[in-house]
């Protein structure tokens, strides 16, 4: 996730999870579907690499943003986009983490 604060991704992440399943990852995995493995790397305190599964799975259960959740900044038309089904949260967050080439950037790409 090149270009993202993955720290900070990690951070929602734990907040939105906080308190529940008794604080048990693995619990926590198996109510979200997600590999156990994946969540902790997701988590981890020191060195977070979030996971393209929990990031899906975070916003499908919890019903929040991907884009807030991917960069900090709520967006309303992604947000109803994907609650109202016109996206589906697998493509939203891979849209959400494609490269895109900007004027203001030039012919760089960079993530959004």
């Amino acid at each position: 996730m090149k270009g993202f604060d993955r720290v900070a991704i990690a951070a929602r992440i734990r907040g939105l999870i906080a308190g529940q399943d008794g604080g048990d990852p693995a619990l926590i995995a198996t109510r979200l579907r997600v590999d156990e493995v994946g969540l902790r790397m997701s988590i981890d305190d020191l060195a977070p690499n979030p996971t393209i599964d929990v990031i899906a799975a975070i916003v499908s259960t919890y019903g929040v943003d991907p884009a807030w959740l991917l960069h900090g900044e709520y967006d309303a038309a992604t947000h109803r986009g994907v609650l109202e089904g016109a996206e589906s949260v697998q493509q939203a967050v891979s849209r959400l983490m494609l490269p895109v080439a900007t004027a203001k950037h030039g012919n760089t790409l960079r993530l959004l």
